[in-house]
């Protein structure tokens, strides 16, 4: 026994993981092994660094693995094989980016990231059993004990979960001397059934087997399984006794120690996805769901009825202490416009939701009422657009009545998410169901008196399930913590990343501007180099090749600024002349000091035999008036601009004057 009891704690630990906790696959290197490449992937499963490993693939399992999901029908951007000049390092350099690109937008496609190929391709060693041989086995064990049902053929992979199979199954005739037993329930294995003990009650269900086919069920147990075995039994028997108009009911419902099997009615029009994917019920999932061929939107009346009656379903599931938790389009039937929901045991089993990889992200909806009305919003948005969200929050709604699109942002908008959600009942009655819906709708069911809403639980059922709600919220909670962490690390990464980014750029912006500042004052001093060039040129006085200092410069400058001022204080001294005579005087004057002490400074600077020739040209009678007004003038402007250009405060000195 202890054996088995090991085997047992195994199997259990093994089979209990979220399947929709998101994977990020990271490409770190590639490497040549005995003439091919492969590819060194680290993978990290949800938002906990801990659950990370390592995998190595080569590009034929890429290319497996896309084989796989062409079915889909999705684009998906896989790189294309090449025979010659694979091995080149430019070349798997570019290769190792394009499957990255590739790996990363099948995982964030959330249909393609849940279907078995690609959970295998980034985590072998939890997804290389066989499920199907595994709920193939524990199906007939659960039924080889009553003897009711005969296991047919599988129906594929119609649906999302990996853990959960479908089978085809017929009831087997009754047998007049084992159908008056009662039936038996024992510790290891517990099933519930309708009752019948007599051949009429056999006959019954034969009957209503046979106007209708059946599915089978299996499915295994999730993370969130926190009920007992003995307690899960008495359970399963409550809901297939449960009476609602607008609940599939349960045909048969047995549990054992791996998973859960049910059979209820297979409806060929499909659910209400099929329904807006156009798609046929029994076509794989992938086919159905990854690209349809076609989309078709409910109108506002079917919209705001089908609403109506899962807000009422819900509200009778919470008022009986029972959440659903698992509402989603794949979840809905239509039968003569009248809703019935479906996997009603589903919450009780501890499987994750399909939206859960949504509002994870959202740590005000972790109760079971917030997480009911937030895939409710879902809901209405699929119902009214055609085609479901691909996001966790609503964007921008549009093509659609106002009082429609107040109604869905209370619930998806980002404020809503963050404030928190309405309740049942206020959405219940918000103005657009009793603008679009009758009062009364589907009222065909309740004609009869068994079809009244029924649902009993013993108190320890109770207890039971509002202990695994608690259990199931504070992981929500826990998880939606490490949500949050991770995002505020990421955002300060980023933080970090722009405030290095700014000081990069600012420190380049700096050395732009000293640059800058550099050319400008090298290009300063050529102008004033070339002026001052200019300047004695004029004046005939120095060649081509001599060369003037800055300091010869300055001298040149406080010169002229001394006179400058010493002829201003005359001005100022001596009574105010007429403006011709004052015209004449001042530019006489000025011609006549400029030319003086441009004369010294050139003396001072030209060498000693430079004297003879400036007089030379000075007195050459090839100049005439004219030309030596307008050399006078550019030495005029040159002094003043070198004045201007080359002023120093501290180099002013105290100059006596004559006057």
């Amino acid at each position: 026994m202890d054996i088995f009891e090991k085997r047992f704690g195994q199997q259990h630990t093994r089979y209990i993981q979220d399947d929709t906790a998101t994977v990020n696959c990271v490409i770190e290197t590639a490497q040549q092994v005995n003439g091919h490449t492969e590819y060194l992937l680290r993978l990290e499963r949800g938002y906990v660094k801990q659950y990370s490993w390592k995998i190595l693939r080569r590009y034929n399992d890429f290319a497996e693995l896309q084989k796989h999901l062409s079915i889909s029908e999705i684009d998906l951007p896989f790189p294309g094989k090449k025979l010659f000049g694979n091995m080149r390092p430019d070349f798997i350099a570019e290769r190792r980016k394009a499957l990255q690109l590739y790996i990363n937008t099948v995982l964030m496609n959330p249909i393609l990231a849940s279907s078995l190929p690609a959970k295998r391709f980034v985590d072998p060693d939890s997804y290389s059993q066989s499920f199907h041989d595994q709920a193939v086995q524990n199906a007939l064990l659960c039924l080889r004990s009553e003897g009711l049902w005969s296991l047919g053929s599988t129906l594929g992979a119609i649906g999302w979960r990996l853990r959960k199979h479908y089978f085809k199954v017929t009831q087997k005739p009754p047998d007049t001397k084992s159908s008056s037993k009662s039936l038996v329930k024992s510790g290891s294995q517990t099933h519930a059934q309708i009752k019948q003990s007599s051949v009429t009650g056999a006959d019954q269900l034969l009957d209503a087997s046979a106007s209708s086919e059946l599915v089978l069920e299996w499915l295994e147990y999730g993370p969130d399984k926190y009920i007992d075995d003995k307690e899960l039994g008495g359970i399963l028997k409550s809901l297939v006794g449960l009476q609602h108009p607008n609940i599939e009911a349960l045909h048969y419902a047995m549990h054992n120690e791996n998973g859960c099997l049910v059979i209820r009615k297979f409806h060929k029009h499909g659910t209400l996805k099929d329904i807006l994917c156009m798609a046929t019920p029994k076509n794989p999932f992938l086919s159905k769901y990854g690209n349809p061929k076609g989309r078709m939107a409910l109108s506002m009346k079917q919209v705001a009825v089908y609403g109506k009656q899962i807000l009422e379903v819900l509200i009778f599931l919470h008022s009986k202490g029972y959440p659903y938790g698992h509402l989603h389009s794949g979840n809905i039937v239509i039968i003569d416009d009248c809703v019935k929901l479906l996997d009603i045991e589903n919450y009780v089993l501890g499987v994750p939701s399909f939206y859960r990889p949504f509002f994870v992200q959202h740590g005000k909806i972790y109760k079971s009422e917030a997480i009911d009305v937030y895939c409710f919003g879902h809901i209405l948005f699929e119902m009214a657009m055609g085609y479901p969200m691909q996001e966790s929050i609503v964007r921008q709604i549009t093509d659609c009545p106002e009082i429609l699109k107040n109604l869905l942002e209370s619930i998806l908008s980002k404020e809503a998410c963050k404030t928190g959600l309405p309740s049942l009942e206020q959405l219940l009655a918000h103005d657009f169901f009793k603008q679009y819906s009758p009062s009364e709708i589907c009222t065909k069911p309740l004609n009869d008196e068994s079809q009244k809403p029924h649902l009993k639980l013993s108190l320890n059922a109770k207890e039971a399930i509002k202990q695994a709600i608690l259990k199931t919220e504070n992981r929500l909670r826990e998880e939606q913590k490490s949500v949050k962490n991770q995002k505020r690390i990421v955002r300060v990464q980023e933080l970090m990343s722009s405030e290095e980014e700014k000081r990069k750029s600012k420190h380049k912006a700096k050395q732009e501007y000293k640059q800058s500042k550099l050319k400008q004052q090298g290009s300063l001093q050529n102008n004033n180099g070339r002026l001052a060039l200019s300047a004695v040129g004029a004046t005939g006085s120095v060649t081509e090749s001599s060369e003037i200092s800055p300091r010869s410069l300055n001298r040149m400058n406080s010169v002229i600024t001394n006179n400058t001022s010493q002829d201003a204080m005359q001005d100022l001294k001596s009574p105010p002349p007429t403006p011709a005579a004052y015209q004449s005087s001042n530019e006489a004057e000025t011609r006549q000091t400029i030319r003086h002490h441009t004369q010294q400074s050139i003396n001072e600077m030209s060498p000693p035999g430079a004297a003879s020739s400036v007089d030379r040209q000075s007195s050459s009678p090839n100049i005439t008036s004219d030309e030596q007004v307008s050399a006078e003038t550019e030495i005029e402007r040159s002094a003043l601009l070198e004045s201007i250009c080359k002023f120093n405060r501290g180099s002013l000195r105290k100059v006596r004057s004559n006057d």
